[in-house]
């Protein structure tokens, strides 16, 4: 990816985009099933990812969590409230609760 030139310089070419929509395509298990680290999976049922895939993902990897939103693609958007509570209450039950 490019560096931009100027403040308002587009980071990006259409080039960028193409690139960057084909790496979404394929098979990433190996990559999904390589950390043993807990994970958070928020699907918006309105989404791209199937729930029958969300599910394979949890199933397929010990220590994931699905929370599923009524949202779209991006959960965190349309509804804010609804993805920090979820990204809150993983959090505290993997790390702890906040200290001050």
């Amino acid at each position: 990816m490019r560096t931009p030139t100027a403040p308002d310089a587009c980071p990006s070419t259409p080039q960028d985009i193409v690139d960057s929509e084909e790496l979404v395509h394929g098979d990433h298990w190996d990559g999904w099933l390589a950390s043993t680290c807990p994970a958070l999976l928020i699907r918006g049922t309105e989404g791209v990812i199937p729930a029958e895939q969300a599910r394979a993902m949890v199933e397929r990897r010990p220590g994931t969590r699905l929370a599923e939103l009524d949202a779209d693609h991006f959960v965190y958007a349309n509804d804010p409230v609804g993805f920090t509570g979820v990204v809150r209450e993983f959090l505290t039950s993997t790390v702890g609760p906040r200290r001050n």
